[in-house]
């Protein structure tokens, strides 16, 4: 697959383009045009279509609504499985619908893709290169960071863990604390009661039995007397009454079943004062028993107040609190093993951040030298550049935030790229760092408006030929002024307005070889004939073509 590149910008009532489709490729294409022509334009247009700012006052007038429509090449798109990818924006008052492949989608992710895909450097907008996480990752990029990185990446990834995992265990530690006293004081207190099974039952009957034991006993001796005893007795009546119905049953066979169950009561009756006499005897009347025995209901009832409202449901009760204070306890425990374990990690993600820091202070001062070496080849010989690492909080790409600082004059104090450079020296500046990142930066698409502004012939042949390297790693397209930048194009688009209908029409057209030439020859203005300007134009081309050629071979 080839590497992205910008296919195709089409472009339909935006400011004075009624309609307008360029087709583009790979490598260094130049828009040219006479001041005013509308070349910055383009650059407006592309930047709606990635997704930036515009504003609805760009509409054309008489159009209801303006829109922009950039084809992408060779992006082999994972989301949507295909390897072109058109971002479309319209532009009217209130709203600014977005569209990819087709798919309606909100702003913010077509500026997300756009912005993967193009970073354009020019006065006024939004610049790439100047936010610290962009950077960060150029430098960690330009000193080949990657083993650092991901050695920072997994023990931050490693402590994030720890704490997840002791979030899930719990919150406030004084209610955990609070939680496991009290689970313990309830399975103690459950278990120093020692309920047997069935006991409620039986510890019922006992206490009532106790509380009455007089009463039962003197109930029970009454009643053996009345059966058995000395006088008058139930079983020698039952006696006489057997004996004589014997007799009786000897002169009538009939009384015989009636004198054997008469006798057999009488049998009965002696066994039954016999059982009584016993449990009498066995009735205990201690005091104390009875203290016991009140005392045992009384806990029992207390636990099935706290715990109940029966001992089955007590001891359920328990079950699950001994359960629970096992998982608790065992939770206590993970969370001191854990306390250990992100002390460690901690201390494993400080000296990683350390390596990495290191490395990154090494790398810095090597990127600052190449891109002051290159600020010097640009014409900006007396500007200095650095790059400074700041402290922040640990993250998955360090401990540093790293600031690309400027400082334009000499005497003049370090500052951020955006608030010190003026607009033409700040295409200059981030054409240097491009040159010297261009092997790291993996936006497909760069885009300088002007980059050549304040800068004379000779150095725009050095600007030449820096944009044109950087268009061996990447497509860069460059709005310029200059013939000597112009030299270096692999494809020349000549921008500039017509009159049709009497309106005004921006017109975009890409050149052949011989009207490059003729715009080149025009772009060197005054001082010479046609025929000088058109020999000097094609000196510059060749010398171009012949350095590209050196370059080429190494």
């Amino acid at each position: 697959m080839s590497r992205p590149h910008l296919a195709e910008l089409s472009v339909k009532d935006l400011a004075l383009v009624s309609e307008l489709r360029l087709e583009l490729a790979p490598g260094l294409t130049v828009l040219t045009g006479e001041t005013g022509a509308g070349k910055s334009m383009l650059v407006d247009a592309l930047l709606a279509a990635t997704g930036g700012r515009v504003a609805a006052g760009m509409v054309r007038d008489g159009a209801e609504r303006a829109k922009v429509e950039a084809t992408f090449a060779g992006v082999g798109d994972d989301e949507l499985h295909q390897d072109e990818l058109i971002l479309v924006r319209e532009i009217q008052p209130g709203r600014a619908p977005a569209r990819m492949n087709g798919e309606t989608v909100p702003l913010a992710k077509l500026a997300e893709r756009g912005a993967e895909l193009v970073a354009i450097h020019g006065q006024g907008e939004q610049l790439r290169l100047v936010r610290p996480a962009v950077q960060r990752d150029l430098l960690d990029a330009f000193g080949a960071h990657d083993r650092q990185r991901d050695a920072v990446a997994a023990a931050h990834r490693a402590l994030l863990n720890i704490l997840a995992e002791r979030g899930a265990l719990g919150g406030d530690p004084r209610e955990r604390a609070r939680r496991l006293a009290l689970l313990e004081h309830e399975v103690n207190e459950i278990d120093a009661a020692a309920i047997g099974a069935g006991e409620e039952a039986e510890l019922s009957g006992a206490l009532a039995v106790a509380r009455s034991a007089e009463r039962l006993r003197a109930t029970a001796a009454s009643v053996y007397e009345l059966l058995v005893g000395e006088r008058s007795a139930a079983r020698d009546r039952l006696a006489v009454a057997a004996r004589d119905l014997a007799a009786a049953a000897e002169l009538d066979p009939r009384l015989s079943e009636h004198s054997a169950r008469l006798t057999a009561s009488v049998d009965e009756v002696t066994d039954l004062g016999a059982e009584l006499r016993r449990y009498a005897d066995a009735i205990d009347v201690d005091p104390r028993e009875l203290a016991r025995l009140e005392a045992r209901t009384d806990a029992l009832a207390d636990l099935r107040r706290k715990y109940g409202p029966a001992l089955a449901d007590v001891i359920s009760y328990v079950e699950r609190a001994r359960r629970e204070l096992s998982d608790v306890s065992s939770q206590e425990e993970r969370l001191a093993r854990l306390d250990e374990e992100e002390r460690l990690a901690r201390d494993t993600l400080t000296v990683a951040c350390a390596a990495l820091h290191a490395a990154r202070e090494k790398a810095a001062r090597k990127l600052a030298k190449q891109v002051e070496a290159e600020l010097a080849e640009l014409g900006l010989a007396r500007c200095r550049f650095a790059v400074a690492l700041e402290s922040i909080d640990p993250d998955a790409g360090g401990a540093d935030r790293v600031l690309f600082r400027i400082a334009p004059n000499p005497g003049e104090p370090f500052g951020p790229l955006e608030d010190i450079a003026s607009g033409g020296e700040l295409s200059r500046i981030m054409l240097a760092i491009e040159v010297v990142l261009a092997a790291q930066d993996e936006t497909p698409v760069l885009v300088f408006d002007e980059v050549d502004a304040g800068v004379g012939g000779r150095l725009g042949e050095v600007v030449g030929r820096a944009l044109w390297s950087l268009s061996r790693d990447h497509q860069v397209l460059c709005v310029s002024h200059l013939a000597q930048v112009a030299a270096y194009a692999d494809a020349h688009v000549n921008v500039r307005k017509e009159v049709r209908g009497g309106r005004t029409h921006v017109v975009a057209e890409r050149l052949g070889a011989k009207e490059s030439v003729i715009e080149l020859a025009e772009m060197l203005g005054a001082g010479g004939s046609s025929k000088s300007l058109a020999a000097v134009a094609r000196e510059l081309q060749a010398g171009a073509a012949e350095w590209k050629r050196a370059a080429k071979r190494g």
